[in-house]
């Protein structure tokens, strides 16, 4: 897919760095286990956002294989600390679906990555 505009292909590159950084263990091995422990295919799921809260815990956004959305906050340490929900109903205009969705924003141009890469399969 081609974007004409820098704003959107900054958020392309964004999403498809780290993506590619949780996918490979990169980022942290340990986060790429989680990922896998909570029932997602780390070559399938596509990330909006990761970032580092804490010593060992992450918060951020993923797309599933089915295109739903979860936030999670990953606690590394104390697997009962960690949170995973599931906000694919709230999405309104962040999905790309929607007339007002915005393809700068990450969680819209992550569910447009993971169909680019659904059909490039």
């Amino acid at each position: 897919m081609e974007f004409n505009k820098v704003s959107t292909r900054n958020a392309w590159a964004a999403v498809e760095n780290i993506t590619s950084q949780v996918r490979s263990g990169t980022l942290n091995p340990a986060l790429t286990q989680w990922v896998r422990g909570h029932g997602f295919d780390p070559d399938t799921t596509v990330f909006s956002g990761v970032c580092l809260f804490d010593d060992g815990i992450y918060t951020g956004t993923l797309i599933d294989c089915e295109e739903r959305v979860w936030e999670f906050f990953a606690d590394l340490k104390d697997e009962t600390a960690s949170e995973l929900d599931d906000v694919t109903a709230e999405l309104g205009p962040k999905s790309p679906d929607h007339p007002d969705a915005d393809l700068c924003d990450r969680v819209t141009m992550a569910i447009v990555y993971h169909r680019e890469e659904s059909i490039a399969a």
